[in-house]
Formats: C-alpha cells, structure tokens, sequence
C-alpha cells in the first residue's frame, strides 16, 4: 500500500512526549498517511504509543545510532509519496500538514512554513517568509517538522557522522540540488522547555562550531564569508573571514 505522506518519528525515552507528538497528527493531516517510529531505547521505549496510535514500529536492538540513522531508516521504510521528520518532543499544529501538503503539490519537491514555539507557558511564532538559500548557507532556520520533502525527490542521507546539525546538512543537500519554496502556514511546534536542563544538549551546543565548520566547507560560499565568520563568532570561535573562504557553488 502506498500513502501520501509518511510521517517519520525518532524516539528514544520520552513515550509521554511520544504520546502527544502522536496524537497531534490527527488533527494535522486529513489525508491517507502512516506513522513510522523509530526507536533508538533497545527496551522499546516508544512501543507502547507507537501500538496506541496504530504506527509501524522500528526498534533498533542492540545500535543506538542517533536522530540521522532513524530518519535514514524511516525513510527507507517509507511508502508515502511525501515525507515529514518530526522530532519525539515536538507536535503538529491543528490543519498544519494539510497546509504543508497544499503547498507541495504545486510541483515543488520541498516545501516549508513557519513555526510556532512553545517555552514553558509561553508559546510564539517564527515567520520564516523571508527565508532564502542564502540565509540556509549561514545558519539553519527551518526546523523538522516544518517542511515536506518529495520522497524520489530526495540527494543522499541525514549525515551520521556529525555531531548536530546533520538536519541542516540534509537541507541544503536537497536545496541546492532541487530548490525550496516558501507556503504560508505554520505546520508545527517546536518545544524548547527541556533545553535549559538539558545536560546532553548543553555539552553538544560546545562542539557546535565543528559542524558550523562542516556545513561551511560542504557548501561553499565566499560572498557569505563575513556572515558566517559571525556566526561562528556568536558559537565562541573567532575565524577570520579569508579562512571561510572554499570557492563558491552558487
């Protein structure tokens, strides 16, 4: 059987952020879609929701190999003809994979919107309408979640050798191969009220720059230069803008 979409989930011990990532998806999309989740927890922590909610369950025994080999997995799982990466402690917005899906299908092979963020008690929207390919070269601002990616559409794999920001790297993969487009709806939540108790991210967010540096190299771009060297200032590595200099692919 083969769907529209394809809704793809990492998981890895949080079943209750689980449950309400889940359950926000009925609300959010009205057409024929299946629920993929992958668990990276060998005791199955995701089982329970994933059988509650009717999703196809991926258990990775024995190999905890991060967000990248999950979604790497669920999109070789995939039957829809479209995809959406979601992370376990994000949620869709009422009407929002509808709207991302209304957007796609004007021939574009990525599509993404805004998205709401939701701090403690304190919810706000990011407007990403001026988001260009450029902005993407300095900085990711397009969350998992949202956007929508044709499946045969897709250029390679989510990195598993990085440390973070192997979503950008996805992003820019398929942008510079096939192009983006902007559609005006604002899919998807993305919930920020663990980060600062967050000890795992806390030591991650160190070697940020290392992937900075990553991205930087993989997609070149001399014009951007001083833009990048700010950004990896504001991570704490001071880089002179003639040492960001790779040649250009634009």
């Amino acid at each position: 059987m083969y769907y529209d979409l394809s809704i793809i989930i990492p998981t890895y011990k949080r079943p209750e952020l689980l449950t309400r990532t889940l359950d926000s998806i009925a609300s959010a999309a009205s057409c024929n879609y299946e629920i993929i989740v992958i668990d990276d927890c060998t005791e199955g922590s995701g089982f329970a929701a994933a059988r509650q909610f009717n999703a196809k369950y991926y258990c990775k025994a024995g190999s905890n190999r991060g967000l990248s080999a999950s979604r790497n997995i669920g999109t070789r799982l995939a039957r829809g003809k479209y995809l959406s990466f979601i992370d376990d402690d994000d949620f869709y917005n009422p009407q929002g994979l509808d709207a991302l899906l209304h957007g796609i299908k004007k021939n574009e092979s990525l599509v993404f919107g805004n998205y709401c963020v939701l701090n403690g008690t304190d919810m706000s929207l990011t407007d990403l309408s001026g988001v260009t390919l450029e902005h993407m070269l300095v900085r990711n601002h397009i969350p998992v979640g949202a956007y929508l990616i044709e499946k045969a559409s897709i250029v390679g794999d989510f990195s598993e050798n990085m440390r973070s920001h192997e979503d950008w790297d996805f992003l820019l993969n398929q942008m510079t191969k096939n192009g983006m487009a902007y559609t005006q709806c604002h899919p998807v939540t993305i919930d920020k009220t663990r980060n600062a108790i967050d000890s795992m991210r806390s030591r991650r967010e160190e070697f940020f720059w290392l992937d900075y540096l990553t991205v930087y190299a993989r997609y070149p771009a001399p014009h951007l230069s001083q833009l990048r060297s700010g950004a990896l200032h504001g991570l704490g590595l001071n880089i002179p803008e003639n040492f960001l200099t790779f040649g250009d692919v634009i």
